[in-house]
């Protein structure tokens, strides 16, 4: 395994990053059983990897419960990443809203701390700015749960080249939590650079682009779940289909170089200027190792050109 700093930080992070999202299951994935999902987080430390990623809203606490419990026997030995500022009043999508106030996240530590099962969290993150909170509000919170010692940095999630500025003037972040894949590239213009030029890490969500990057679907492909619903990304009409022909011919070049598609798409990730760490979802043990082989080469050039001008940002 390769690791990084993350940002200005102390935190050496596995350039691969356990992604929780998938294993909190319903209401937006199906996951294999929580038998599965807890010997996926073993075996992941197993081969390596040291970050974990979650949040209160993947599978309304059943993410960060199972992650809680899977790493207890070697909690002080890797590094533990959750959120705040998405909360629910019913377990259903409806009735997600994003609240970054004071009081909201002050509740909200406490909670994870508890499904988590540890004294502190190594990085707490605003999952999604909240346009009704002042940033000096959300900063002066969390700086504030800092000094106390339940958290031990602070980062933000989906938060713009702008909003970041804004966070800045009110104290320290190390670390953003952007989308970011071949087919989703956006902050490459405006957002990398200021991380960049402020030293924050940059933990890249969806490498994979919500299994699109995988291969493993077609032009046909109709999904039921939350990709169905025009929530974030690209997953039904003109704008799918053209992204699966991107995808076929990504899928030939990984056959040239032995690789698989996903291996390929998150390697690309991982060599662009800014990416800390790319945070990948998996529902089993054999899909830790199938990741794994995503690091540890690099395309030939001709390879590489043509990546990128298959995926070139329109």
């Amino acid at each position: 395994m390769e690791y990084r700093n993350l940002g200005s930080s102390d935190l050496k992070v596995s350039v691969i990053g356990y992604g929780a999202w998938g294993i909190g299951g319903a209401p937006f994935w199906k996951n294999e059983g929580d038998g599965n999902s807890l010997d996926s987080i073993k075996k992941a430390y197993d081969t390596g990897i040291n970050f974990f990623d979650t949040a209160p809203v993947y599978g309304f606490g059943h993410s960060e419960e199972l992650i809680g419990k899977a790493i207890k026997p070697f909690r002080d030995k890797l590094i533990l990443a959750t959120k705040c500022g998405l909360r629910w009043d019913k377990k259903s999508l409806a009735s997600i809203r994003k609240d970054a106030s004071r009081n909201s996240i002050l509740e909200e530590v406490d909670q994870s701390l508890r499904r988590l099962d540890t004294d502190v969290i190594d990085l707490y993150q605003v999952h999604w700015p909240d346009a009704a909170t002042e940033q000096q509000e959300t900063m002066e919170t969390l700086l504030e749960i800092q000094e106390r010692g339940k958290i031990r940095h602070i980062g933000v999630s989906n938060y713009s080249a702008e909003q970041m500025r804004e966070c800045l003037k009110f104290g320290k972040i190390i670390s953003l939590q952007p989308k970011f894949n071949l087919l989703a590239r956006d902050i490459q213009k405006d957002t990398v650079p200021v991380c960049v030029k402020n030293d924050i890490g940059i933990i890249a969500y969806s490498p994979l682009s919500s299994g699109v990057l995988t291969g493993k679907y077609d032009k046909s492909t109709k999904f039921t779940d939350w990709r169905s619903k025009g929530i974030i990304g690209t997953f039904s009409g003109e704008g799918f289909a053209r992204n699966i022909e991107k995808v076929n011919r990504l899928k030939n070049i990984a056959d040239e170089e032995g690789k698989t598609c996903a291996q390929t798409a998150i390697n690309w990730v991982l060599r662009q200027e800014g990416i800390t760490t790319a945070l990948v979802g998996v529902k089993n043990p054999r899909q830790v190792e199938e990741n794994r082989k995503a690091i540890g080469w690099e395309p030939s050039p001709e390879h590489r050109e043509k990546i990128e001008e298959i995926f070139a940002p329109v």
